[in-house]
């Protein structure tokens, strides 16, 4: 009896030791001295959606690091460029919970202790996919708007397509903010106040004057007095306001200063307090004039993340 129940207990310590590995909780590899620290991610995604990340580490020196796979994943395929950034994409017929392992390598060669990405392929409620988002790492944040009745691509020739290269305009992205805030938006509104006002759509009057009241608008001063351009493309640093001031984010130490030409000095706050949410997509400049639809869906994707948090 007793050598039965010691394989029981030995079984159930080495299931337990690979769990805990598989969970990054601990690697039986140890980092050498003054090596990169790599952390832990954790994601979801829909079946059969891709989804993008970016990997996160520290270097005590202060390298440039870049990252390795360690672990494949089991349920899907992993492209991985150096610099961190990632697409995930689920097998077919695949669900449940995946998960790689990576490193991180200072400029000396010194490697991070493995840490884990966990990904859990969650059944989408909605039929929403789209034919032109196919291993993209956008793919995941624009299905998700669709789940959350924030924004649906057009739908053509029996496709859902996303467009995910074209331009968001103001009033869009304004109207997607408010609705995400949870804000009680206003009813019965005829008119804005803003010189431009028959240029706003019927439709996102309410968003608009709602916003205007909570100060997360000001709209553009003129010699006719203030207008909106509704239909105007949303900059960056326009949408990076835009949604600091919806969700009402914690004002973060900004990273640039008043004299950096790469931030509007208007716009340095909340493009640090989105940068220090982690809700700044991928490759996406502050000076850009125009937000995407692909990154329109990332940032507020993320934001959705930050606001379950709370």
């Amino acid at each position: 009896m007793e050598v039965i129940r010691m394989n029981r207990f030995r079984k159930s310590v080495t299931l337990l030791m690979v769990l805990a590995v598989m969970l990054g909780l601990f690697s039986f590899a140890a980092a050498a001295e003054g090596a990169p620290i790599a952390e832990n991610l954790e994601l979801r995604t829909y079946r059969g959606v891709s989804v993008g990340g970016q990997l996160s580490a520290t270097d005590p020196d202060g390298s440039a690091l870049r990252f390795v796979v360690s672990t494949k994943p089991v349920k899907g395929e992993l492209e991985l460029e150096e610099d961190g950034h990632f697409v995930y994409t689920p097998g077919d017929g695949k669900r449940g919970k995946d998960y790689f392992g990576y490193q991180a390598i200072d400029a000396d060669g010194n490697r991070s202790q493995e840490a884990t990405v966990i990904i859990r392929i969650e059944k989408q409620k909605s039929k929403v996919t789209y034919a032109d988002l196919g291993g993209s790492g956008s793919a995941y944040a624009a299905c998700r708007l669709a789940e959350e009745g924030l924004f649906c691509g057009e739908y053509l020739a029996g496709r859902y397509v996303f467009d995910p290269d074209r331009a968001v305009t103001r009033e869009e992205f304004l109207a997607m903010c408010m609705q995400l805030s949870g804000t009680g938006i206003l009813t019965g509104v005829r008119s804005t106040g803003f010189a431009d006002d028959r240029s706003i759509a019927v439709w996102a009057k309410p968003y608009v004057s709602t916003a205007l009241k909570n100060g997360v608008i000001s709209g553009y001063t003129g010699e006719g007095g203030a207008t909106f351009a509704p239909e105007r493309s949303i900059s960056v640093a326009e949408a990076a306001v835009m949604l600091d001031r919806a969700i009402g984010l914690t004002d973060a130490v900004s990273a640039w200063s008043a004299t950096d030409s790469a931030v509007p000095v208007w716009a340095a706050q909340s493009a640090a307090n989105l940068s220090a949410c982690g809700l700044l997509p991928y490759g996406c400049s502050l000076t850009a004039e125009t937000l995407s639809r692909a990154q329109c869906a990332e940032m507020l994707s993320g934001a959705m993340d930050v606001l379950a948090r709370r």
